[in-house]
């Protein structure tokens, strides 16, 4: 429950920018643990027990723990398709797309809160071929 509160406090800022979330969440918790905690992100976001802008947090964080490997090697990659196949918000549907297929360096440097005021309909790329992924 501790580790859980720690977490759930770190996704509450949503004026902070998205890498230094997850730059916290690598200082806050033990490698040993990241696994762990991930599997409770996944689970928080799949029930959407958080707000969007913590999604926003939570998929990042799921993402930049496995940055340095192959995409389809993240297992945690599940998530991101079975999100991608719900209906969302358009600015997390752009989201999500950027995470997927593009290196997020500029994106992470925003906040939740500037990535859905200044979600843009017009600059978002077409959907990615979700099965090609899974497969």
């Amino acid at each position: 429950q501790k580790d859980l509160a720690s977490l759930l406090s770190l996704l509450d800022d949503d004026s902070r920018p998205i890498d230094a979330v997850a730059s916290l969440f690598h200082r806050t918790f033990a490698k040993s643990e990241h696994f762990r905690l991930a599997t409770a992100l996944c689970m928080l976001i799949e029930e959407r027990a958080l707000s969007l802008p913590q999604r926003f947090f939570g998929l990042f964080i799921l993402f930049d723990l496995f940055k340095s490997e192959a995409p389809a090697t993240n297992p945690f990659l599940p998530v991101f398709l079975d999100e991608m196949g719900k209906d969302l918000e358009p600015c997390m549907r752009h989201f999500l797309h950027h995470l997927l297929c593009y290196p997020p360096k500029d994106l992470a440097k925003s906040s939740p809160a500037e990535l859905i005021s200044g979600y843009d309909a017009k600059g978002a790329p077409p959907t990615p071929d979700l099965e090609q992924m899974r497969r």
